[in-house]
C-alpha cells in the first residue's frame, strides 16, 4: 500500500489516495484497469543489465604510443556531471602527456558560441565538448576545420562532419539502450501499474533519444502504464524543477514514479516532496550522481542508470589519440548498468563517489595506449 499525502490537503483530510501496487516476483504478465503489462519480457530486459561491466568496452590498441605535446581543450558547462568528465579529461590527457585546458561553455548556444571562439583562439589540438548539438557551433567548426583543429563530442545525437570528428560516444544508441533499461525496472517495479511523471531538458537533443527510447518500450511493455511529460528549462534545475514536480503530483495523485531525463533535475526535489507532505514516490532516471547513489543506499530512490563519466571521458581522449595518430576510430557503447537499491552496494566507484564500473579502466586504456 503506497500513500501520497501533500500539506495543503492534508490539513482537512487524514488521506487523499492510496495505491496498491502489484509485485513481480517470478516474471510473467500482469493486467491492469486500463491494459496488460509483459513484465516478464522487462524483467528479461532487467536481468540483462544488472551485473557489473568487466571491461571498458573496446579492445583495439592504438598502432603507437600517440606523440606527447598536444594540446587539448575541454568546454566544461560547469554542472556536476560535466565538472566529473573534465576532471578526467584532465587526468586522461595529462597520462599521455598533453596539456590540459578548460574553458566555461555555459547552457545557452550563445555562451557554447562563445566559448568554441575563445577555444579556437588558443589554438590547440582538440577540442573536447559534451551535449553541444553541431548546429549551435557550426560557425566555429568550420573555423576550426579550416585552422586544423579537430572537435570531439560525447552525448551527441548528430552524426560527424567536418572538424566534429566523433560523435559516437554516449551517442543516440547507448540514451537508446539507457531509456529500454530504466523503462524495463519501472514495469518490473510497478507490476505494470505505473503512472509516471517524466521530466526532461528539451535544449538538449541527445536526452530527446533516452525520453523516445523510455515511452516506446514503456508501451511495448505495459500499455496500461502512462507517462506525462514535463519539460524543463537548464536554468530550472535546482530552482523552478523542484516546485514543478511537486505541483505535477498534486495534480496528479495517482502518480507513482517520477523519471528524470538527466539527474541534475531531481536536484532539490526529495527536500520540496518532504516539505510538500509528499513520500512513497519511486524515484529514477538517467545518469545517476553520487547523490543518487546514497539515495540508493538509503532506500529513498529507486532505479537510475549509471553513467561511467570518467570512462567517457577517457574514451575521448582515446578518441583523440587515434585521431592524431592516423588509426581508425572505434565505437562501442560503454559499460554500464541499472542501479538499484539491491546493487548498489558492488558497484564500483572512485573515492570521490563517482561511478566507474571497472576499478583497473585506466590501466586497460594505458594497455592500449601502449602507456607503461
Amino acid at each position: 500500500m503506497r500513500k501520497l499525502v501533500t500539506a495543503s490537503v492534508a490539513a482537512s483530510l487524514a488521506t487523499v489516495v492510496a495505491l496498491t501496487l502489484t509485485g513481480c516476483g517470478s516474471g510473467g504478465s500482469s493486467d491492469s484497469a486500463s491494459g496488460s503489462a509483459d513484465t516478464s519480457a522487462a524483467q528479461t530486459y532487467l536481468d540483462e543489465h544488472l551485473a557489473n561491466p568487466t571491461t571498458i568496452g573496446i579492445d583495439a590498441p592504438l598502432s603507437r604510443k600517440p606523440d606527447a605535446g598536444k594540446v587539448v581543450v575541454g568546454l566544461n558547462s560547469g554542472i556536476p556531471s560535466a565538472q566529473v568528465l573534465a576532471d578526467y579529461w584532465k587526468k586522461g590527457a595529462e597520462d599521455l602527456g598533453w596539456t590540459y585546458k578548460e574553458i566555461n561553455s555555459g547552457a545557452t548556444p550563445a555562451e557554447q558560441q562563445k566559448a568554441m571562439e575563445s577555444a579556437i583562439q588558443l589554438s590547440p589540438n582538440g577540442i573536447l565538448t559534451t551535449g553541444i548539438p553541431v548546429s549551435t557551433i557550426q560557425t566555429q567548426l568550420d573555423d576550426a576545420q579550416r585552422k586544423g583543429i579537430w572537435v570531439n563530442t560525447s552525448a551527441s545525437s548528430d552524426a560527424p562532419v567536418g572538424a566534429m570528428f566523433d560523435t559516437s560516444i554516449a551517442g543516440t544508441e547507448q540514451l537508446k539502450e539507457w531509456g529500454k533499461m530504466i523503462a524495463a525496472d519501472v514495469v518490473v517495479k510497478s507490476g505494470g501499474a505505473a503512472k509516471i511523471a517524466q521530466f526532461n531538458l528539451p535544449a538538449f537533443p541527445i536526452l530527446g533519444e533516452f525520453d523516445k527510447s523510455f515511452t516506446a518500450s514503456i508501451k511495448q511493455w505495459c500499455n496500461g502504464c502512462e507517462v506525462s511529460e514535463n519539460p524543463q528549462q537548464a536554468e530550472d534545475i535546482g530552482t523552478n524543477t523542484p516546485a514543478a514536480v511537486v505541483s505535477a503530483l498534486q495534480q496528479a495523485p495517482n502518480t507513482n514514479w517520477l523519471v528524470f531525463s538527466l539527474a541534475e533535475l531531481n536536484t532539490g526535489v526529495d527536500s520540496a516532496l518532504a516539505a510538500a507532505g509528499i513520500s512513497n514516490i519511486n524515484i529514477g532516471g538517467l545518469s545517476a550522481l553520487p547523490a543518487n547513489y546514497e539515495a540508493l543506499k538509503q532506500g529513498t530512490q529507486n532505479a537510475w542508470t549509471a553513467y561511467p563519466l570518467p570512462i567517457v571521458a577517457y574514451r575521448q581522449i582515446d578518441s583523440m589519440a587515434r585521431k592524431f595518430n592516423g588509426d581508425p576510430g572505434v565505437q562501442a557503447l560503454l559499460p554500464t548498468q541499472v542501479a538499484t537499491p539491491d546493487n548498489v552496494d558492488n558497484l564500483v566507484f572512485d573515492s570521490a563517489g563517482n561511478y566507474i564500473a571497472i576499478a583497473d579502466f585506466e590501466k586497460q586504456f594505458h594497455t592500449l595506449w601502449k602507456v607503461s
